[in-house]
């Protein structure tokens, strides 16, 4: 029996983003509580003084227990705040849900390095909410991992390995990454897709992600694509909102090639 992937909304019209990223904005219920400097989570070194940093940390972490904003307005405070690599640490090390999910927009790229990036996904391994730990890694992805080439490269590996979490970075990754001239990749990655999707457990949403942007991009494996989709039957009864697109491959492969192809 597959896993059905509940927890996600399921709006994936648009080819190249993980559908997860346009679920609906939450108020957090986990603003973070005052930051502790001796966390031993990732402190990236910046050149602002330590004591106004946790100072301006704490500013935040009360902003966000008091208004508990949604992802919109997340983004707004970081815009308003702008890029400091401390404040950003002090937030991730409070442990609340939406201090980290801002902490990504706040992160200098150049002081993330593929340790740093371990030691944010043993947190996120460690949150017991699955929706929010869902939420933590796309941001991770989509903000931080995918901005860095040598972030990207770095998670080539983590194909296999003990690590879920790092699985589903792969995964992420590779979907977010598909062209329709790497073909030879592609094909590497339809055929593990084949053999490995049935069984795949919890890493079945990003890999199905992954076949959907194959069969979008890469016209020679499109059938392929579509007649997994088929023979697995996985998402075939996934309930959808209006508007919003099946993560059944062959309805969601017809549905953006059909709407890139009216746009032509």
């Amino acid at each position: 029996m597959f896993r059905r992937g509940a927890r996600r909304d399921a709006d994936q019209a648009a080819a190249g983003s993980d559908p997860r990223d346009r679920w609906p904005d939450r108020g957090s219920s986990s603003a973070g509580s005052a930051p502790d400097s001796r966390s031993p989570s990732a402190s990236p070194p910046g050149k602002d003084d330590p004591m106004s940093s946790a100072a301006d940390a704490q500013g935040l972490l009360e902003r966000l227990a008091s208004t508990k904003p949604n992802n919109t307005q997340i983004r707004a405070i970081a815009k308003e705040h702008g890029k400091n690599a401390e404040v950003a640490a002090h937030l991730w090390n409070s442990g609340g849900f939406s201090a980290r999910m801002l902490s990504y927009l706040m992160l200098e790229l150049k002081a993330v390095d593929a340790p740093y990036i371990g030691r944010l996904l043993s947190d996120i391994e460690a949150v017991a909410d699955a929706r929010e730990q869902s939420q933590l890694l796309d941001w991770l992805i989509a903000n931080v991992i995918m901005k860095k080439a040598a972030l990207k490269a770095e998670t080539a590996e983590w194909i296999s390995g003990p690590s879920a979490v790092r699985q589903r970075v792969y995964w992420s990754v590779q979907a977010r990454s598909i062209q329709a001239e790497n073909h030879d990749h592609n094909e590497r990655l339809l055929q593990h897709i084949e053999r490995e999707l049935p069984s795949a457990g919890p890493l079945q949403w990003n890999m199905n992600w992954c076949a959907a942007q194959i069969g979008i991009a890469d016209e020679r494996l499109r059938a392929r694509c579509i007649a997994l989709g088929e023979r697995l039957g996985l998402y075939r009864d996934y309930p959808v909102s209006k508007g919003c697109t099946s993560p059944f491959l062959p309805i969601w492969i017809g549905a953006v090639v059909g709407k890139q192809a009216r746009a032509e």
